[in-house]
């Protein structure tokens, strides 16, 4: 059945192209805005705005700005191009917690590169011998980094063409992703040395990651569109159950992924001890043997790669991968059952369809 909102919807939506190039525009005059603004301060703080700036540009695939839109012209949205802003807003709030994840996971590279922390270490090692003092100080420039991108999700949205009710929705959204974002990382950073017993990856899953990559960014869209409550309600349903697929897709990119692919080192969550639900299960299907040697190994930073290997090896035989896999499997049918409550027209039954497999049929 082809709905009302969709029926309006239809006529104006835009190609993914023409949304990508759209949400890059925002995001690329923020940052020339901010470059020019911060020399007028200084030359080294318009640095920190370049380095920022060629960081976002050199990866990512936009997801939350692309759902954010998707769900706003799925429920009707006629005026694309006012909520861009507000798209844009979602990538800067994940670019900041990226930036603050490299920092806790003590990570120097993001999308294959070297990211705000290696691009300062390199920086001030003109000035400091000490390779703990590079760190300190990099790790600072990216703190502060990370925290002007989060600001930055808010001024978009203040200087959006939206009226003051749709924009104070989206601040409240927003606000409430952050929230839930930083319970979840610090139960994520506090799994790595607390007991087992103490950590719920699913519950770390669902608030670290769901919550704002996919409930903030669907339901910022539908609201703003006045997609009806009932519908918001099965909408923030199939989020959470996509959320938390995503996130044991990313388990598994962390530890078995192709570090030429992800860009991104596959042995930061060994060394750094994370708790992921795949760890839970393998530490339950333990021997005696195997978790005393497991637990001498995982979190340990002084682990060589042959060590590493023998950890990877673990959560393959003691099932842990498979569980992992099957339970991402669970969780994409629960995402395509949700969809069929969602009274959407074919087309965008057909788009949230391919966002489901896309999310949870990621290489590693």
């Amino acid at each position: 059945m082809l709905y009302p909102y969709n029926l309006k919807s239809m006529h104006h939506a835009p190609d993914n192209h023409k949304i990508l190039a759209a949400v890059d525009e925002a995001i690329n005059t923020y940052f020339e805005n901010s470059v020019q603004n911060a020399a007028k301060i200084d030359a080294s703080y318009s640095q920190l705005w370049e380095v920022t700036h060629g960081l976002i540009n050199s990866g990512g695939k936009r997801l939350r700005p692309k759902i954010t839109i998707l769900a706003y012209l799925a429920f009707g949205g006629t005026e694309w191009k006012k909520i861009v802003p507000v798209a844009a807003a979602q990538e800067f709030l994940h670019f900041s917690l990226l930036i603050h994840d490299d920092i806790i996971d003590r990570d120097v590279i993001r999308y294959g590169n070297l990211n705000v922390i290696g691009k300062y270490k390199n920086i001030y090692s003109e000035f400091l011998p000490s390779p703990a003092e590079q760190t300190h100080f990099a790790n600072s420039a990216a703190l502060l980094a990370g925290d002007l991108m989060l600001s930055a999700s808010h001024q978009l949205i203040a200087e959006s063409e939206l009226n003051e009710k749709k924009k104070l929705i989206a601040h409240q959204l927003l606000s409430k992703s952050i929230f839930e974002v930083a319970g979840g990382e610090l139960l994520d950073t506090e799994s790595s040395f607390t007991p087992s017993t103490d950590c719920d990856a699913l519950k770390i899953a669902r608030y670290k990651t769901a919550s704002y990559t996919f409930v903030t960014p669907m339901l910022t869209g539908a609201m703003l569109a006045d997609a009806p409550n009932a519908q918001v309600s099965k909408l923030k349903d199939l989020a959470l159950a996509l959320g938390t697929a995503y996130q044991l897709v990313d388990d598994l990119i962390g530890i078995f992924g192709d570090k030429k692919v992800t860009g991104k080192s596959t042995n930061s969550d060994i060394l750094e001890g994370k708790k992921t639900f795949m760890v839970e299960q393998a530490v339950n299907a333990m021997s005696v043997v195997e978790k005393a040697k497991f637990d001498s190994l995982f979190g340990n930073h002084a682990a060589t790669t042959e060590q590493i290997e023998d950890i990877k090896s673990l959560l393959v035989a003691t099932g842990a991968k498979a569980k992992t896999e099957q339970s991402i499997k669970i969780y994409a049918d629960k995402a395509q059952a949700c969809l069929a409550l969602l009274e959407l027209d074919e087309h965008f039954h057909n788009e949230f369809a391919e966002l489901i497999t896309k999310v949870t049929e990621r290489a590693y």
